[in-house]
């Protein structure tokens, strides 16, 4: 889908320069030509990238992650969905302050966290938040008071 986007946005520009390099060009052909190509520019940007999305997510299996967190004062050894799993280590890449609600109790993230164990990558954490996947209903973000 995205390389036909790409061949209709190539396509767009060759005739608007068509149009420029004739002097008799009507100015609302041109205008309109013109104000297309940066939503085409825009549509194949998003398509590639979501491709290459679905494609990260596909050669990754989702099943339940085994994680030791420590925040400094307590260690404890949970197992995690694959989605809360991919939220703890955005939240711990990102150094958030947050608070993982888990059957034995709650813990606290923050910037002293520890974890240990095998977080999914990046790139497929990446992936979910550019598709609209990545939901983290059992992370809560917790707000810095100002003194």
């Amino acid at each position: 889908m995205s390389v036909l986007y790409l061949l209709l946005t190539l396509a767009f520009a060759g005739v608007l320069l068509a149009l420029l390099v004739r002097p008799a060009a009507r100015a609302g052909i041109v205008w309109g030509l013109a104000a297309l190509l940066p939503l085409l520019a825009a549509m194949t940007g998003a398509l590639s990238v979501q491709a290459r999305s679905a494609r990260t997510l596909a050669a990754y299996p989702a099943g339940p992650v085994t994680l030791t967190i420590s925040d400094g004062i307590f260690k404890r050894a949970v197992v995690l969905d694959f989605m809360d799993a991919a939220c703890v280590e955005r939240a711990v890449r990102l150094r958030s302050e947050a608070i993982l609600s888990t059957p034995g109790g709650p813990l606290r993230l923050g910037a002293k966290s520890q974890v240990e164990g095998a977080m999914p990558p990046r790139a497929v954490v990446e992936a979910l938040t550019l598709r609209g996947e990545l939901t983290c209903p059992n992370l809560k973000a917790v707000r810095e008071r100002k003194t």
